[in-house]
């Protein structure tokens, strides 16, 4: 049995507005990250899912694996090139073909598993991951999907293969939707409890081949799966709600093991939701970090878990280079609304305190609450650039709020003032004009607001930061040429 990993592709959308605002974002990043190389390529990230499953079915016994990457395939908003996919295809033939796409790449997926389906009409195609799990009942009505795995698939995944190559029906397996021979749905009437996380195999690092090292940004790892917040736009459902945290030695093995693969002067990315959310956990992954002596890494967390300046001096002292935090808006309202605990009042002292430690941050910035009215979201921009100015932060994204299904956005709209207006999902992306409509604001308004974000942080980010250290970069390097490919 052979098995085929796909990468989706996801459709480049051009924004004029972003060319100069990803150079100035790119030239601040690289200024906190010495040695970093610009991505030949446009990959950005390898797929985790792909290596953690790889590892999972290796050690099921099925090792005939290969990944077909397709994700910076020429793609457009009405979809793929049929002609030129179908020859990639054929050079990847599979009895299996699995599938996690996310949702506004979703439609490109459901395309691609058609002509698998044309040009291997006898082989398997199965979906699971973030966008399957909510609507793995509609997913596998499609004609051309085999299966769909919800949740976790673990166990669930390895328990399917090894049903079909035994030639024996699926409908005592756990996780998984899939059409009968009259074309009804079925479900299974139960799931599998989640794995413990050290109990899951090690992942398959050398999936892809090391060149790939030269198109990837950072090599993104995880210590614990699991958050336990609830955000309203967050589809948190395949990881959890209470964190399980790996091994310390294994995650300093697996971080190894991939820089050694991929190239030891990688950066790399902790995928955690809320890296420092439990301080002794955090200070025994500084600990480690800091004896082994050779990562520098970067993070993302809540405003309300960076409190504690040991945590932070020990984050600083153990190689943490970039900090990126959750704060979507300067509205309490909002932030009540939509987070949890976070109390806005107290932003500027523990960006301070994050500051004096030495550490870089970037906000994480969403446009376009359902509460707010446009001169609300505005606020929340000229604000961020404040900070920015001030030496608060160095850099903030700023992205379109989706959606996504899995939210609370998406399951019941109407409970925040909010009207979804389609479900075609591949506009459900964060540089379109939103798919929905509030009391306060149409589509038009809210996406006024972002283009004015983007320039607005745009001239904020150009301006020579009196913190950063520009001295040892490049002067032949061309900041923010990934943008021009696709990626979200």
């Amino acid at each position: 049995m052979h098995i085929v990993f796909v990468h989706t592709p996801m459709a480049t959308v051009s924004l004029s507005e972003r060319e100069s605002f990803w150079r100035n974002f790119d030239i601040r990043y690289h200024a906190t990250h010495p040695g970093l190389k610009p991505m030949k390529n446009d990959l950005w990230e390898l797929p985790h899912w792909m290596t953690w499953l790889a590892g999972v079915l290796i050690q099921e016994g099925f090792d005939s694996l290969e990944a077909m990457d397709l994700y910076a395939s020429e793609c457009t908003m009405k979809g793929i090139d049929n002609a030129k996919m179908g020859e990639t295809i054929r050079r990847y033939q599979g009895d299996i073909y699995l599938f996690s796409p996310m949702t506004p790449n979703l439609p490109f997926a459901l395309q691609i598993a058609d002509l698998i389906k044309h040009i291997y009409p006898n082989s398997l195609i199965i979906f699971g991951g973030v966008v399957a799990t909510p609507l793995h009942k509609e997913i596998a009505q499609h004609p051309s999907i085999d299966f769909v795995v919800f949740g976790r698939g673990e166990l669930a995944l390895p328990a399917l293969l090894k049903a079909l190559s035994k030639g024996e029906g699926p409908e005592f397996i756990g996780n998984l939707s899939f059409k009968l021979p009259d074309g009804r749905i079925h479900t299974s009437h139960f799931e599998y409890p989640w794995v413990p996380v050290n109990e899951i195999a090690l992942p398959k690092v050398d999936l892809f081949d090391r060149s790939v090292g030269d198109d990837i940004r950072y090599l993104r790892q995880v210590y614990a799966l699991g958050c336990p917040y609830r955000c309203s736009f967050c589809t948190i459902q395949t990881i959890g709600r209470k964190a399980d945290y790996f091994a310390l030695d294994r995650v300093i093995s697996e971080i190894a093991s991939y820089r050694n693969h991929y190239g030891s002067h990688h950066n790399i990315y902790f995928g955690d939701e809320t890296f420092t959310v439990n301080k002794s956990r955090t200070l025994d992954i500084c600990s480690a970090l800091k004896n082994d002596g050779t990562i520098r890494y970067d993070i993302q967390t809540r405003l309300n878990c960076l409190e504690d300046s040991e945590v932070l001096d020990t984050l600083k002292s153990s190689g943490c280079s970039w900090v990126e935090i959750g704060i979507e808006t300067v509205n309490q309202d909002s932030q009540n609304i939509h987070k949890q605990k976070v109390k806005l009042k107290e932003i500027e002292n523990t960006l301070a305190r994050v500051q004096d430690s030495g550490l870089a941050t970037c906000a994480f910035l969403v446009n376009g609450f359902p509460d707010q009215t446009p001169d609300d979201m505005k606020h929340s921009i000229e604000y961020t650039c404040g900070l920015i100015d001030r030496g608060l932060l160095q850099a903030s994204y700023l992205f379109g709020l989706v959606p996504y299904p899995g939210s609370d956005l998406f399951s019941k709209p109407e409970q925040f003032g909010m009207e979804l207006l389609h479900k075609d999902f591949r506009y459900y992306h964060e540089e379109l004009p939103p798919v929905y409509k509030t009391a306060h604001a149409d589509p038009d308004d809210i996406y006024k607001v972002f283009l004015f974000g983007i320039s607005a942080l745009t001239e904020t980010m150009g301006k020579t930061s009196k913190v950063l250290n520009y001295s040892h970069q490049s002067s032949d390097i061309e900041y923010g040429k990934f943008w021009s490919g696709p990626h979200v």
